[in-house]
């Protein structure tokens, strides 16, 4: 279960990471472009960072359109052409949590990526049909898929789509491995599962709004809202910016402990405890779900229905 924002708040204070002020946000919404197949918008994040006000200002492109997927992903890889080894992208995925029989979970309703200054919001269960130019990009393992909760995420997309996420970095797990010094440190600070929310608000210190109307709302309606284009955006977006942030941390030197046998042992560590971990919703309480890799990397054509 992931830890409550009160233990994760307690935990980082114990470690000095909390400051006594965070900094409070405010989001814009700007339609510059319509179409048939798309829709673009300026999202502007406006928050204080050091004493100084930034502005990210992201332009996100939203479509239920295969082709204009294929035209971003081509972007991508024109801008980037010498740079797409360990290119990182925010990844997340929205879904309608009320499910007509009361009990099964609804299909992943809209994909999310984000990069920079630029995000897709790929509204995917109004597609006809699945762009392989999509299922190549997510499975490409130079790419850095990374959020909170990003391998229960890409477990949903291969379940509903068969689409695979190739490479992923779960930014708790990275914040707490870069924040603390010691096991037990790693441990007691509950950022190895805590929600973005809270990562936002301990890590970066951005208040982000998570409004819970929002969230639970209705993903598959014909077309999305600006609320819901700003909560999908902001997810991918902090996502990014967390990753990149603690990247550029230094790494900390664990007591005999390598990166990867750090994370070991504490996985075995926490099995011991906790028993076998159920899949859960993290954006409804962060928890950080086991990756499930499929046996094989899907096939498909040009395209695929969902």
């Amino acid at each position: 279960m992931a830890g409550s924002q009160e233990e994760v708040q307690n935990g980082l204070a114990k470690l000095s990471l909390v400051p006594n002020k965070n900094s409070s946000t405010k989001i814009s919404t700007k339609l510059v472009d319509k179409s048939t197949t798309h829709q673009t918008y300026n999202v502007v994040l406006v928050h204080e960072k050091e004493g100084k006000i930034k502005e990210d200002k992201v332009r996100t492109t939203v479509t239920h359109t295969a082709s204009v997927v294929d035209q971003w992903i081509a972007s991508v890889y024109a801008e980037f052409r010498n740079k797409l080894n360990n290119l990182v992208l925010g990844l997340d995925i929205e879904w309608s949590r009320k499910s007509r029989d009361g009990y099964s979970r609804n299909k992943v309703a809209v994909v999310q990526l984000c990069f920079s200054t630029r995000c897709l919001i790929f509204h995917i269960s109004r597609c006809d049909e699945i762009p392989e130019s999509l299922a190549d990009f997510l499975s490409n393992e130079k790419f850095i898929f990374v959020g909170a909760g990003i391998d229960g995420d890409a477990h949903k997309l291969w379940v509903d789509y068969g689409l695979y996420v190739g490479r992923t970095e779960e930014v708790g797990t990275l914040a707490a491995f870069k924040l603390t010094k010691t096991f037990g440190d790693y441990r007691n600070s509950g950022l190895y599962n805590a929600g973005l929310k809270n990562l936002a608000k301990d890590v970066l210190r951005l208040e982000i709004p998570k409004p819970r109307q929002i969230q639970t709302s209705n993903w598959n309606v014909s077309f999305l809202t600006e609320q819901q284009i700003e909560y999908a955006c902001l997810d991918a977006l902090v996502s990014f910016k967390l990753f990149i942030d603690l990247r550029s941390l230094p790494t900390p030197t664990h007591t005999n402990r390598e990166p990867k046998k750090f994370f070991r042992d504490f996985s075995e560590k926490k099995t011991e405890e906790e028993g076998t971990e159920q899949v859960s919703d993290k954006k409804a309480n962060g928890t950080k779900e086991a990756k499930q890799v499929p046996d094989k990397k899907p096939n498909g054509t040009k395209s695929r229905r969902p």
